[in-house]
């Protein structure tokens, strides 16, 4: 594992981040920003998503997320908590980790990997 400390990070940075809580439930979001790139995300708004897949293989998570008029495919590790998440329209924003960091990430609530967007 890699000490993040070492290479000046202070902590691992989120490759999601859900909204506060109020009474101990999260705040449902209207929108989900999905960050593809440092330079390029977009916001789809949660009351366009039709139908949410979740599917567990040997070594990979995959959530797919079918909106009205856009398609999204969230791939990684451990991201069962991440797609009950979304059940609950708590999460704010995800992005994958670059694949330098992958590493750090080893035992993690969650690693994202790749985002898909049609």
């Amino acid at each position: 594992m890699i000490d993040l400390r070492l290479r000046g990070l202070k902590e691992r940075p989120e490759c999601y981040h859900l909204s506060h809580q109020v009474m101990g439930s999260h705040v449902p979001l209207d929108n989900i920003r999905l960050e593809l790139t440092p330079t390029r995300f977009y916001l789809l708004p949660y009351h366009h998503l039709e139908l949410a897949e979740f599917v567990s293989a040997h070594d990979r998570d995959t959530i797919a997320l079918s909106f009205v008029n856009h398609k999204v495919r969230i791939a990684g590790r451990n991201l069962r908590y991440l797609a009950v998440a979304l059940q609950e329209r708590a999460v704010e924003w995800v992005m994958p980790v670059p694949e330098k960091y992958a590493e750090a990430w080893e035992g993690a609530q969650g690693l994202i990997q790749s985002i898909e967007f049609e």
